[in-house]
């Protein structure tokens, strides 16, 4: 019987292995004909970014500012006890022959500083002394220099009390405010010598006044011209004197000083008024 009409049934041997069906090319699109077929495949959003990094500058200022204090701190301890023996010392020769100041009465001193003062004109040996713990910073070598030391226990409170006279007043008092600004001396290849400045407020006294900022012992004063003359007081009698630990304070302008400064300048004025 005859098979039914049809293709003959293929032999599995002489059957031949179906190419893969082609893939079509994506078709370009877009005017300039698109993108190439294999480019890079989009970028994928990443996560959003995080809030921006605060500066660190105000706490490097927070942290220099502790290690400041921490700084005067320690040396204010370290001369504690300088600061009374060489005031015990110094208050001990007052009632011998050195005694007593050619440039001012001890009543003015006590009345402008508040207390009781002992006064001594220093040269020779007792300047050497009390050399360590006296603001030297203006009118340094002043021919008439004392020390004022409070009378009875020794409670840092002091004053120094210099007088120059002579023509060129004017000039020493403009040289003695510049240095006060802080200078710096070029040395050549590079190199600079600074000195650090301690120049305070003008203030209305004399023929012009300016006032001083702290020094490590917190003693702060003023310079003063009446024609000729001049007149420095730096004094530690506000606050606790130079025996405590001087307290740090910023004024209206932002800058750190002492908190005593102020005071100081404005008893060093008053007590200046009453130098001959």
């Amino acid at each position: 019987m005859n098979a039914p009409y049809g293709p003959p049934p293929q032999d599995p041997r002489f059957a031949r292995q179906q190419p893969y069906p082609q893939q079509p090319y994506p078709q370009p699109h877009g005017p300039g004909g698109g993108q190439p077929p294999y480019g890079p495949p989009p970028q994928q959003a990443g996560p959003p970014p995080g809030p921006p990094r605060k500066s660190s500058t105000g706490r490097i200022l927070l942290i220099a500012a502790a290690v400041f204090v921490v700084l005067v701190v320690v040396a204010g301890f370290a001369v504690t006890r300088l600061v009374g023996g060489i005031a015990d010392k110094v208050g001990g020769l007052a009632g011998g022959t050195g005694a007593g100041c050619d440039a001012v009465a001890a009543a003015d001193v006590d009345a402008a500083l508040g207390g009781s003062y002992d006064l001594v004109q220093l040269g020779g040996g007792i300047g050497a002394m009390a050399a360590p713990v006296l603001d030297s910073r203006v009118l340094a070598g002043a021919p008439t220099t004392c020390w004022a030391v409070e009378s009875g226990d020794s409670s840092g409170r002091l004053a120094r009390i210099a007088r120059y006279s002579g023509a060129d007043a004017t000039a020493r008092f403009a040289q003695e405010k510049t240095t006060a600004k802080g200078t710096t001396e070029e040395r050549g290849n590079g190199l600079s010598v600074s000195t650090d400045g301690y120049l305070g407020p003008d203030v209305q006294a004399g023929d012009e006044a300016f006032c001083t900022t702290g020094d490590m012992l917190g003693s702060a004063g003023a310079l003063v011209r009446r024609g000729d003359t001049l007149v420095y007081v730096s004094t530690t009698a506000a606050g606790d004197g130079a025996a405590s630990v001087p307290q740090i304070g910023v004024d209206d302008s932002g800058t750190v000083g002492f908190a005593t400064d102020a005071a100081n300048c404005r008893l060093a004025v008053a007590l200046a008024a009453k130098v001959s």
